[in-house]
């Protein structure tokens, strides 16, 4: 095989291109997720649950989304979920069975969404405006659940993100305590 000067710098012109591409989608990729994380912090999202009470954060690499929390203690059923922060609830609904059983979803703004699933019951409609720590519901066993507790997301556009509860991020993967200050 024969290959000319001029095939090798198109070559390396061709690799010097696909590089530099990969680099500004790099750079572009991790300027995104630092915003997801200023927009995340700017909003300081709180512990849902009634001050003074301490939860088990369990994270771990098969749960899904993978990067979902689930909070977990004793006489965890029928305890109140309070609003993460203050925002527009998007979505209640019943998967009967499956899934995430009844959730709802609270939008608060800028992309950032968080969602609280397996709840035993309702205690808010779409639409409606919450404050930071309103009670939206109450923990369950609904859906694909094998025991009461609360599944939680924080989603920046639609996407999962890693937990960040009043300004510190949940530990992954394994348990960390937490006891909410949400309306001390």
């Amino acid at each position: 095989m024969r290959l000319s000067g001029f095939t090798i710098r198109s070559a390396a012109r061709r690799l010097g291109v696909v590089i530099a591409s990969a680099a500004l989608l790099t750079t572009a990729f991790n300027a995104t997720a630092g915003a997801d994380q200023q927009a995340l912090a700017a909003i300081n999202l709180r512990t849902p649950f009634d001050c003074g009470q301490t939860w088990n954060a369990n994270t771990r690499t098969n749960h899904n989304p993978q990067l979902s929390v689930d909070f977990q203690r004793s006489s965890a059923n029928n305890q109140r979920v309070r609003s993460s922060a203050s925002g527009t609830v998007t979505t209640v609904r019943d998967l009967g069975n499956t899934s995430y059983g009844k959730y709802i979803i609270v939008s608060h703004g800028s992309g950032i969404t968080t969602l609280y699933a397996h709840l035993n019951s309702f205690n808010v409609s779409v639409g409606q405006s919450v404050s930071t720590g309103t009670v939206i519901g109450r923990v369950g066993s609904t859906g694909g659940s094998t025991g009461p507790h609360l599944h939680y997301e924080q989603r920046t556009n639609g996407t999962p993100v890693r937990v960040v509860l009043n300004g510190v991020s949940v530990r992954y993967y394994g348990n960390t305590s937490i006891t909410s200050s949400t309306g001390c």
